[in-house]
C-alpha cells in the first residue's frame, strides 16, 4: 500500500509540474521567441520495483538546423530590406517619368530652351528662358548631390546605431551563457534562459551575419561568417566611429572609419545583414551615384566651354578638366557646386555671342546651333586630318605639289572640217610658238591638220603631255611653268584666236584651298613652292576659329578652336589630296567609367562615348534597374524568411490544439492519480478501523 500511495503521488505530482508546462506554454503562445516546453518524465525504480515517476528538467522543442537556417536567412533579409529602403529614395527624388522632374527632363527642357532660342537669337524673353533652364538643371545636380551625401552620412548614423544595439546583444548572449552554464551544471532547466538567448541571438543576425557552435553546458559561441569571434566566454566589443561623409570622402584612407572587432578592422569581411548592405552603401553604391551624377556634371559643363560658352562652372568660374584613368580626378563632388556662370546670368546676350570675345552678327544663331549640334549632340564638331608627312623640307617635297599653269582656248577647234584649213585666218603652213618657264617651242601646223594633230604636234614639240582637247573641244594646256604663246606665221592676232589663243603669258599659280569654319567666310590658303610646314602652319592659325596642328607622324590637322564646323576645297590645284585631307568628325572627351570615385576605385557601368542627354538616360536607368532589383530581392529574401519562419514556428512553437489535447491527457492522469490515493486513503481507513 505503501508503494500504491507513493506511486499516487509521485504521478499526481508529474501531472501537476506538466500542467504548469502546458498551461505556460498557452499563456505564452503568442510570445514572440517563446519555443514549445517540455516536461521528459522515466519511470522510477527501486530494487526493480517501478516507484513512481522522475521529472527531468524541463527543455525546449526546437530544431537547431532550421533555427540557424531562420537566423541567416533573418541577415539576408535585413540587408536587402536596407538596400530598398535607401534606394527607394532615390528613385522618389528622380520621380516617375512622367513627372518630368529628373536631371534628363532638366537636360531636355534646356535643349527646348536653346532650340527656341535658335530662331530668335537676340530676343530677349528667349534668352532669359534658356538662363532660367540652365539654372534649373543646375539646381537639380545640386539637389542630387545634396540628397547623396545626407543618405551617405545616414548610413553613418545607422552603422552607429547598428553597432551600439549589437554590443548590447552581445553582451546579452555573454551574460545568458554564464546563466545558462551554471543552470545546466546544476542539472536545471535552461530553456527559457534558452530562449531569451535566442532572441538575442536573432537581433544580432538582422545586423551581421553569424555562425555558431555550442561548447560545454551549453554556451554558445558566435562568429562572424568570416570567423571572427564575437562571443565565447565573453563579449567582444565592436566599435564605430562616424566622420562627415563628403564627396571626397573614402574608405579606406579617406577619412572614414571602418568597423572594428576589439580594435581589428573587418569592415572588407563581407558582414552580411543590415550592417554589410550599410558598408556597401556607404562605400561602393553611393560614390558610384555620385560620381555618375559628377560625370554628367562636369562633361556638360566642359562641352559647353569647348564651343566658347562658357555656361556651367564652379564657385571660382572655373570648368573642371577632364582626366583619363587612371589620373585621379579632379571634379569629385562637381556636381554639388556646378552654377551657371555668373556672367552669364548678367548678361544673357553672352548666350549668343559666347564666352571668349567672339563677333557675332545681329541676329547669328551660330553659336546656339553650336550649343545644339555640338555641345549637347554627339560631336564637338568636325577637323580635318592629313595623311601625308610635311614635317620635312618643303610642303612641296613632301606632297609633290607643283605650280601649274592652266591655259584653255575659247574655241571649240574641233568645228574645223574637215580640218584647220577651213579656220578663216589661219595661213598654212605656219607656225606659232609656246614658250614653257623660258623654253620656246615651235609649233608647225600644216594643210591638212585636225584639232588631234594640233594637239599631237605640241606634245611632240615639247616632249611631253601638255597639251589636249577638253570636253568642249577647246585647246588645253597645261605646264608646271608659265606659259607663253606668240605667233611666228600663222596670220597674227586673228589667226591665234581662230584657235581660241592670245598671244601673252599665263602666270603659273600656286596650289591653293579654301577653309571655311562655321558660318565664316571661306579664307583661301595658298601654297607657295619655298613653304614648309611652318610656314602652312602659320597661315591656317591665321584664320580665326582654327587650330591647325602637326599629329606625331608630321601629318596636318585642323580643328576648330570653338567646335563646330569645317568645310575645305580646292582652289587651285588639288592640294587637299596631296595633303591627304580629309573632314572627319571630332569625338567629345569621353564619359570616364572606370577608376572613378573618390578613391578612384569605382566603375560607373556606363558607356563612355554618347551625348550628354543620352548619358543621363542611361545614369537614370542604371538606378532604376538598382532600385528594381532590390525591391525584387527584397521580396524574394522575405518570402523564404516567411516560410523559414512558418517551419519553424511549426517545429518549435506551441499548437494550441496540441496544448489542449496534452493538457486533456495529463488530467486524466491526473484524475487517475487522484483517485488512488482516494482508494490508498479507504483501504488505511478500514485498516485503522479493524484495529479499533
Amino acid at each position: 500500500m505503501t508503494i500504491s500511495l507513493d506511486n499516487a503521488i509521485s504521478g499526481l505530482r508529474a501531472a501537476q509540474s506538466s500542467l504548469n508546462v502546458i498551461s505556460n506554454n498557452i499563456s505564452n503562445a503568442s510570445v514572440e521567441g517563446y519555443t514549445r516546453k517540455i516536461l521528459p518524465q522515466e519511470t522510477l525504480l527501486i530494487g526493480g520495483e517501478g516507484r513512481g515517476v522522475r521529472l527531468q528538467a524541463i527543455l525546449r522543442k526546437v530544431d537547431m538546423t532550421l533555427l540557424r537556417d531562420f537566423n541567416k536567412q533573418t541577415s539576408v533579409t535585413a540587408g536587402t530590406a536596407t538596400r530598398t529602403q535607401y534606394l527607394s529614395r532615390v528613385q522618389e527624388f528622380h520621380g516617375a517619368s512622367e513627372a518630368e522632374r529628373n536631371l534628363s527632363a532638366q537636360i531636355g527642357r534646356m535643349y527646348d530652351a536653346f532650340s527656341e532660342l535658335s530662331t530668335a537669337p537676340d530676343n530677349s524673353f528667349q534668352l532669359n528662358n534658356a538662363v532660367n533652364a540652365a539654372q534649373q538643371t543646375a539646381q537639380t545636380f545640386n539637389d542630387f548631390h545634396g540628397l547623396l551625401e545626407q543618405m551617405r552620412n545616414e548610413v553613418q548614423d545607422d552603422i552607429a546605431s547598428a553597432i551600439t544595439e549589437l554590443n548590447q546583444s552581445l553582451e546579452s548572449v555573454a551574460d545568458l551563457n554564464k546563466r545558462i552554464a551554471i543552470l545546466d551544471s546544476q542539472g536545471k532547466s535552461t530553456a527559457e534562459f534558452e530562449d531569451q538567448r535566442d532572441r538575442e541571438i536573432q537581433n544580432i543576425s538582422q545586423y551581421l551575419e553569424i555562425s555558431s557552435y555550442t561548447i560545454e553546458n551549453k554556451k554558445i559561441v558566435l562568429m562572424t561568417r568570416r570567423g571572427e569571434t564575437l562571443v565565447d566566454n565573453s563579449a567582444q566589443t565592436m566599435s564605430f566611429s562616424p566622420t562627415p561623409a563628403t564627396a571626397g570622402a573614402y574608405y579606406p584612407g579617406g577619412s572614414l572609419n571602418g568597423i572594428l572587432i576589439e580594435g581589428i578592422d573587418v569592415t572588407a569581411t563581407n558582414l552580411g545583414g543590415k550592417l554589410g548592405a550599410l558598408i556597401t552603401l556607404r562605400d561602393q553604391t553611393i560614390p558610384t551615384y555620385q560620381a555618375q551624377a559628377d560625370e554628367v556634371a562636369q562633361k556638360m559643363a566642359e562641352r559647353f566651354d569647348a564651343v566658347g560658352l562658357r555656361l556651367f562652372t564652379d564657385a571660382n568660374r572655373l570648368v573642371p578638366a577632364s582626366s583619363t584613368a587612371p589620373a585621379p580626378i579632379g571634379y569629385v563632388g562637381f556636381a554639388g557646386e556646378i552654377r551657371v556662370n555668373p556672367d552669364i546670368v548678367a548678361d544673357s546676350t553672352l548666350l549668343r555671342t559666347g564666352s571668349y570675345g567672339q563677333v557675332a552678327l545681329p541676329g547669328s544663331n551660330e553659336m546656339v546651333r553650336k550649343v545644339l549640334d555640338n555641345a549637347l549632340g554627339l560631336y564637338l564638331g568636325q577637323g580635318a586630318n592629313g595623311t601625308t608627312n610635311i614635317s620635312a623640307g618643303t610642303v612641296f617635297a613632301s606632297t609633290g605639289l607643283t605650280q601649274r599653269a592652266d591655259l584653255i582656248g575659247t574655241y571649240d577647234i574641233t568645228d574645223y572640217v574637215p580640218d584647220l584649213s577651213t579656220a578663216p585666218n589661219l595661213t598654212l603652213p605656219g607656225a606659232f610658238t609656246v614658250d614653257i618657264g623660258g623654253t620656246a617651242f615651235a609649233i608647225n601646223i600644216n594643210p591638212g591638220d585636225t584639232a588631234t594633230d594640233l594637239v599631237n604636234n605640241i606634245n611632240a614639240a615639247v616632249g611631253s603631255t601638255v597639251a589636249s582637247l577638253n570636253g568642249l573641244g577647246q585647246l588645253r594646256i597645261t605646264a608646271n611653268a608659265d606659259i607663253t604663246i606668240s605667233d611666228i606665221s600663222l596670220g597674227g592676232a586673228l589667226a591665234l584666236a581662230d584657235l581660241g589663243l592670245v598671244a601673252g603669258t599665263t602666270t603659273a599659280q600656286s596650289p591653293s584651298f579654301s577653309v571655311q569654319v562655321g558660318t565664316q567666310s571661306p579664307i583661301t590658303v595658298v601654297i607657295n613652292p619655298a613653304d614648309t610646314a611652318t610656314d602652312l602652319l602659320a597661315d591656317l592659325n591665321a584664320i580665326p576659329g582654327l587650330t591647325a596642328t602637326l599629329n606625331g607622324s608630321g601629318q596636318l590637322v585642323l580643328t576648330p578652336t570653338r567646335g563646330g564646323s569645317i568645310a575645305l576645297a580646292n582652289v587651285e590645284g588639288e592640294p587637299m589630296q596631296a595633303l591627304g585631307l580629309n573632314v572627319v568628325n571630332i569625338a567629345h572627351n569621353p564619359f570616364r567609367n572606370a577608376s572613378v570615385g573618390p578613391d578612384g576605385s569605382l566603375n560607373t557601368g556606363l558607356l563612355n562615348n554618347s551625348t550628354v542627354a543620352d548619358y543621363t538616360r542611361s545614369v537614370l536607368a542604371t538606378q532604376a534597374e538598382d532600385a528594381a532589383s532590390a525591391v525584387t530581392a527584397d521580396d524574394r529574401e522575405s518570402a523564404y524568411l516567411q516560410s523559414l519562419t512558418k517551419r519553424n514556428q511549426d517545429t518549435s512553437g506551441v499548437n494550441l490544439d496540441q496544448e489542449l489535447s496534452e493538457l486533456i491527457r495529463v488530467q486524466t492522469a491526473y484524475s487517475a492519480a487522484a483517485r488512488m490515493i482516494s482508494a490508498s486513503e479507504d483501504m488505511l481507513d478500514e485498516l485503522f478501523a479493524a484495529f479499533r
